[in-house]
């Protein structure tokens, strides 16, 4: 049995312990100990202000290029979309200045803008009635939805925008519009609307722009984003099925690279998992930048060629931009010189193959 001097002895040896640490830590030890801190403190200073500098330099690069890309782009889409038609739609969240940006090269690559569809939030509420769908769909040569039902709002919409009248209809498609509009789904705004006779001829290809709904955004306790990617989804996959050359651009991975999900807008993340449309529907994922809005044009062109791509920065991206397509209607001086690319997106070549001088 453990006596009361054991426990008086172990006390003592304890608090003898306790004074020794207290001596040696306010004395040698806390002289060594100090002045390592010290050189580590100044040490992750310096290097925060050298990290600090680079980045400024790599900022002051990365706008360089930027503006370089955005000079030379009017020369490198020149006549990519000559005499095209072109329909934007304007999906909600989308960002006004991307867009106006955007519609500059569009017409620097000789493309008309006969359209610009503005979808408002209320069509991707839920808001929508059912009846007025049914009746526009009655008119209209509508694609067939994933559930069967064939006049979803995302494919009344479509076939709106392509312009599809059913068998033995003329017009429909326009009446239809007028309709979405007066119910406050969408607003149309046609070129030289103010001119004697706006021409409001079916587009020949459409480019959806997204919004409002990256990784970030798609939050699983928010029961209203699911719904509107599905309805974006179903608008896309019919304007594929009515085989209209068809390109989604979004912005975000260039300027939310560090965000949930690289800042990559879900409709795009979407087409490019989906087996189907990834292989029928182009996609650009960097519309913020300038290589983004090139690439956006360059898309459109490449899909009037039958071949789709996918660009940007994000994931599931096949190159930033795809190569300018072999379709030229006028041409630079030196222009020639070199083989128009055959596909969007060459192969890289090999390095082993060299040729003799």
């Amino acid at each position: 049995m453990v006596d009361f001097r054991y426990h008086l002895v172990s006390l003592v040896a304890v608090f003898i312990a306790l004074a020794i640490g207290i001596v040696l830590g306010a004395g040698p030890l806390r002289e060594g100990i100090s002045e390592r801190l010290d050189d580590e403190v100044a040490e992750l200073r310096t290097e925060r202000t050298e990290l600090r500098s680079e980045l400024d330099v790599r900022s002051q690069q990365a706008e360089a290029k930027d503006e370089a890309v955005d000079l030379l782009s009017p020369r490198g889409v020149a006549g990519t979309l000559n005499g095209t038609r072109v329909a934007i739609v304007l999906l909600p969240g989308v960002d006004r200045n991307h867009v106006a940006l955007l519609e500059d090269r569009v017409t620097d690559a000789g493309g008309t803008l006969a359209l610009q569809a503005e979808v408002d939030p209320s069509f991707e509420s839920g808001d929508t009635d059912p009846e007025v769908l049914g009746e526009l769909g009655s008119r209209l040569a509508l694609p067939e939805a994933d559930d069967g039902d064939g006049a979803g709002p995302g494919t009344v919409l479509a076939a709106t925008l392509a312009g599809a009248d059913a068998q033995g209809e003329v017009g429909a498609w326009l009446a239809a519009g007028e309709r979405l509009e007066d119910e406050g789904w969408l607003e149309l705004t046609w070129q030289d609307a103010q001119a004697p006779v706006t021409d409001r001829r079916p587009p020949e290809v459409v480019l959806v722009l997204g919004g409002g709904l990256s990784a970030q955004e798609l939050d699983p306790d928010d029961d209203g984003a699911e719904p509107r990617l599905e309805l974006r989804e179903e608008l896309v996959s019919g304007l594929a099925s009515l085989e209209l050359p068809l390109a989604v651009a979004a912005a975000g991975t260039e300027s939310g690279a560090l965000a949930q999900g690289g800042g990559q807008d879900g409709l795009v993340t979407a087409i490019r998992e989906d087996g189907s449309l990834r292989d029928e529907v182009s996609t650009v994922d960097d519309l913020e930048g300038a290589s983004g809005r090139a690439a956006a044009v360059l898309a459109l062109a490449w899909e009037m060629q039958g071949e789709s791509g996918h660009y940007g920065l994000g994931e599931g991206a096949q190159a930033p931009v795809p190569a300018p397509p072999p379709l030229r209607l006028t041409s630079a001086p030196g222009a020639g010189q070199e083989p128009p690319a055959t596909e969007p997106v060459p192969a890289p070549e090999d390095p082993a193959v060299t040729t003799a001088p």
